[in-house]
């Protein structure tokens, strides 16, 4: 009886030491523990139900801090910095567009300081870009290894949650992004060069019908940059696959990809081709849930549109014209404002 009551005296003296000691850092924890929860689970899929990508964009830009704070307080926000860092890393690449596009106005024109600093600002922007991107690669992996006790690139983690395939997805495509962005800036992040097929491998592991199609146009994407990485490979029927699925199930996200590698293959018809499926579309109806996602892909293609209508025409492409061109044939309807000298 006598050694039962140390015991019991000697665990309630510990309980209270413990408490004592660390018992705000577990109150803490917890309740950071709550808030990460409402916030991945409530706050979440209304945001992906939007379509204003530049609200988007402030929105990941101003919360993305405060909700990095929650580590003061024994938390891990890393899968919901991951979604915000994802669409900061967008908004950094539109505004490397707006100086890459004054570039353009400026090398027409001859005006060779304006051209200049238009480029060393676009660079600039773009490792901005970089920066965010493969953060966000860096915390998903870091954090989805430690939840599924994989090792990212070589197995494949049993996801318990949707949102942590979402994050997964969106994490992986901003390694990829990250890299691309990288060299585009001269590597002043100094993103690993191994992140692409290392991107690759690891999208493998998502179901490509429940996801739009997308892990296997990323997957392609690597394919088609990477030396021999398309050996063996039927890259465009990947593409045409993966972007009929994204039709069909509303995100029109391997529209992105399908164009990218055609950009970086410097393919100008198959750039126009993917932009004018993705604008033609009959009767296509974005998802309702992941509607921000395919309003980001939209963006996306636009962006490339105005590059390709800034170098032959000097302007952006017309109000509604996505999917026409300045060499159309005569009826098309195109903003005729645009042209006015």
């Amino acid at each position: 009886m006598t050694s039962r009551i140390t015991r019991l005296l000697t665990s309630s003296a510990l309980a209270i030491s413990a408490l004592t000691m660390g018992g705000c850092a577990l109150i803490e924890s917890n309740v950071s523990g709550v808030t990460l929860s409402i916030l991945e689970d409530g706050f979440t899929p209304p945001t992906l139900e939007m379509s204003d990508v530049d609200l988007a964009c402030n929105f990941a830009q101003a919360n993305g801090p405060l909700v990095g704070a929650a580590r003061n307080f024994y938390g891990d926000p890393s899968l919901m910095e991951t979604t915000l860092l994802q669409v900061a890393g967008v908004c950094a690449e539109n505004q490397a567009l707006t100086e890459e596009l004054r570039y353009m106005r400026a090398a027409r024109d001859k005006r060779a300081d304006e051209a200049q600093d238009a480029r060393i600002a676009q660079k600039r922007l773009l490792a901005v870009a970089a920066e965010r991107q493969y953060s966000a690669f860096t915390k998903m992996k870091s954090k989805l290894e430690q939840k599924y006790f994989f090792k990212y690139g070589t197995t494949c983690p049993r996801f318990k949650r949707d949102f942590d395939e979402l994050v997964y997805l969106l994490g992986s495509i901003s390694g990829l992004q990250a890299m691309q962005n990288d060299i585009s800036s001269q590597q002043v992040v100094g993103v690993p060069t191994d992140t692409a097929p290392l991107v690759e491998k690891g999208m493998a592991c998502l179901n490509n019908n429940k996801w739009w199609g997308t892990p296997q146009a990323t997957r392609a994407v690597v394919w088609s940059i990477i030396p021999g990485g398309s050996d063996g490979k039927d890259v465009k029927g990947t593409f045409e696959a993966s972007m009929a699925l994204g039709e069909a199930q509303g995100v029109r996200l391997p529209h992105v990809m399908a164009a990218v590698a055609a950009q970086s293959a410097d393919d100008k018809v198959a750039i126009r081709q993917i932009i004018k499926r993705f604008s033609s579309v009959k009767d296509f109806k974005p998802s309702t849930q992941y509607r921000l996602v395919d309003a980001i892909a939209q963006a996306q293609l636009v962006n490339i549109s105005d590059r390709l209508w800034t170098q032959n025409t000097g302007t952006r492409t017309p109000v509604s014209g996505l999917g026409k061109f300045w060499d159309d044939k005569a009826g098309a309807d195109i903003d005729a404002d645009s042209f006015l000298k």
